[in-house]
């Protein structure tokens, strides 16, 4: 499952998980707005998860440019959530994955994460359909923004998103 490459014509598998103000987030809601950066990562407060949604908090206009949102998904509590967007301000929604279930339906559990999450992202149109899946390898690497944005404007190149 590691490893990147389109999946193109791969329905995202559904989901409705709750976000850090314990509002409701189905999968439906985030694409009745446009595709979506759906960036599943192992744990609030980790020196690499931190870094990585700085790097996206800080390049959404970027993202924007695109209308391309960006979800955050972990196990972490809904309360843990909250501490942590409200501590580096995150402008986009951090859902509750308790129990990893939305995790293992996209294919970013691993072994080597002891059946935990892996950092992945997955790039999904409005209509459902995954255009772009990379799952790292380890847990001290993800992609960057800007590795992310060149995808993104690839993809809208090709009529894709």
């Amino acid at each position: 499952m590691e490893g990147k490459g389109a999946v193109i014509g791969k329905k995202a598998p559904d989901f409705a998980l709750p976000d850090q103000n314990g509002g409701n987030m189905p999968l439906a809601a985030i694409l009745a707005k446009g595709p979506a950066l759906l960036v599943f990562y192992p744990g609030d407060f980790t020196v690499v998860c931190t870094r990585q949604l700085c790097n996206y908090r800080d390049n959404m206009e970027e993202f924007s440019k695109f209308g391309v949102q960006v979800v955050g998904l972990s196990a972490n509590s809904v309360a843990e959530h909250a501490l942590f967007a409200k501590k580096y301000e995150f402008p986009f929604p951090l859902l509750s994955d308790i129990g990893n279930k939305v995790a293992k339906s996209y294919g970013c559990s691993s072994w080597m994460m002891l059946g935990g999450q892996s950092r992945a992202v997955f790039i999904v149109n409005a209509k459902g359909i995954v255009l772009y899946r990379y799952v790292e390898p380890t847990a001290l690497t993800a992609r960057s923004a800007n590795e992310l944005v060149g995808i993104i404007q690839d993809l809208r190149t090709n009529k894709l998103l």
